[in-house]
């Protein structure tokens, strides 16, 4: 059975919303920037995201993206500053667009789907990033915030969908830990590399599996 929309399926995302990690680079200080340095942030995100952040120097960095130290330094006090900051945008950016895909007229399990397949959990991240992430604990922990959000996200949405009686009685933090690790997991290169399908269709196939096995009994 599909369970009743209200308007407290509104307020639920509007609640996550308030939730979500604070930004590094808040909203305001980002409009803030020029357009020369929004750019630079975007040039720097495809740099580190491809190429990782280890081998870089702040000299390194500048070239790579063709402005001066001077203007790096404008946007972050250091190299391990800088790459927080781009993280965590990146990071924002993709949580917000997982967020804004939340459909309150779906079910449940929609819902869950579109956030996970939108990229609410798994960040698309290179194999050199997540090498990299193993030696530098300052991203590893703001990798794990992200995470531990998500986590937040497909909980409340369990706990929803059970108390409208979509979805059976369980523990929803372990649910919502089985589903954002399973997720998670996948999402790795490697994982992805040693499977040998497209990420999404591996996303979907891990959904496919698990998602079914929610529903409430009259629904089985």
């Amino acid at each position: 059975m599909d369970g009743p929309r209200t308007a407290n399926d509104n307020d639920l995302i509007v609640d996550l919303k308030s939730v979500a990690p604070r930004p590094l680079l808040s909203q305001t200080a980002e409009r803030r920037l020029g357009a020369r340095h929004k750019e630079v942030l975007d040039r720097l995100e495809d740099l580190l995201l491809t190429d990782g952040f280890a081998r870089f120097t702040i000299t390194d960095l500048a070239a790579g993206v063709s402005c001066s130290r001077r203007t790096l330094y404008e946007i972050a006090a250091s190299k391990e500053q800088l790459v927080l900051v781009v993280l965590d945008r990146y990071l924002h950016r993709k949580g917000r667009a997982a967020l804004a895909a939340i459909d309150a007229n779906q079910t449940t399990v929609e819902q869950l789907r579109m956030y996970i397949t939108t990229g609410g959990i798994g960040p698309h991240l290179q194999n050199t990033v997540y090498d990299d992430l193993i030696e530098e604990p300052a991203a590893r922990r703001l990798l794990d915030q992200h995470y531990r959000f998500t986590m937040t996200v497909v909980e409340r949405l369990l706990e929803r969908g059970m108390n409208n009686g979509e979805l059976r009685r369980l523990n929803p933090s372990v649910v919502a830990a089985s589903v954002a690790g399973a997720a998670l997991y996948l999402s790795q290169p490697d994982v992805v590399d040693d499977i040998g399908e497209d990420r999404s269709d591996i996303t979907a196939a891990m959904l496919d599996y698990l998602l079914p096995s929610l529903a409430a009994t009259e629904q089985l």
